[in-house]
Formats: structure tokens, C-alpha cells, sequence
């Protein structure tokens, strides 16, 4: 059965573009997860959420071998005019530098208990490629 992430994002406070994601094709029933990316920055390298679209997301950082700073996430493909974009741990715009974050809760323009968010996503999809589809809020 082949795994889809949607992130449907809901709208920007302060410097962050706040959704929810959702997985179709996971065998457990995933509690809601909220994201977190950068505000549209007209699809600025490290400083904008990316375009809204469908893209492949690859494992990233599995292997004990591979020397990254992200371990056991997500990189998405062919985001137009970016590289490096993964879906992993982290609470505010800070943080994400063009990547999709996760955490089980919203407080105001953050996201909190990321790693927890994470980890369920791991649990729930492993070493698995997948399908994420991203969509605006407008």
C-alpha cells in the first residue's frame, strides 16, 4: 500500500505558515499533527515555505553511516528551484529554514511536542518512500 502525507495549510501568524497533516495509506490511525513552515517568501532558498504541490519524499538519514544533521526523516524531491527539504523535528520559523516541521500541538506561531510528533510518524511510516501533498490555505 503506498503512503500519502497531505499538509493543508490553515494560514500565516507571525513569520510561520501554520497546517495539519494527515496520512492515508499508514497501517495506525495517526492522532492529529500540526506543521509548521516558513510564510511564502516568494520560494526563497532557507527562508520560504515551498510551493504547494505534490512531491516524492525519500528517507533521509536512516543509515547509521550517513553523517546529516536531521536523523530517520523525510526529504521531499523536485521542489522547484530547492534542495534539502525535509519534513523533521522543530517548534518555530527558527528552526525549519524552508523544511516542513511537526509537533502534536499549536501555541500561537509555534508548534510544541515536535519530537513526539516525529516519532510517531516514524513508528507509523519507517524507512519508506512516500507521496506529500501540500496545499494552500487560500
Amino acid at each position: 500500500m503506498s503512503i500519502t502525507l497531505y499538509v493543508q495549510r490553515h494560514g500565516e501568524v507571525g513569520n510561520a505558515t501554520l497546517g495539519t497533516l494527515t496520512a492515508c495509506g499508514v497501517a495506525t490511525i495517526l492522532p492529529q499533527i500540526h506543521t509548521l513552515e516558513d510564510r511564502w517568501r516568494e520560494n526563497a532558498k532557507g527562508v520560504s515555505c515551498i510551493p504547494a504541490g505534490t512531491y516524492r519524499a525519500v528517507p533521509h538519514g536512516w543509515k547509521t553511516t550517513e553523517a546529516v544533521k536531521f536523523k530517520k526523516v523525510w526529504r521531499l524531491l523536485d521542489v522547484p528551484k530547492r534542495d534539502a527539504i525535509l519534513i523533521h523535528a522543530g517548534n518555530s520559523d527558527a528552526d525549519t529554514e524552508g523544511c516542513i516541521l511537526v509537533g502534536m500541538k499549536k501555541a500561537g506561531d509555534r508548534i510544541v511536542e515536535s519530537v513526539k510528533a516525529l516519532d510517531l510518524l516514524r513508528q507509523s511510516i519507517g524507512e519508506q518512500s512516500m507521496t506529500v501533498v501540500v496545499r494552500d490555505y487560500k
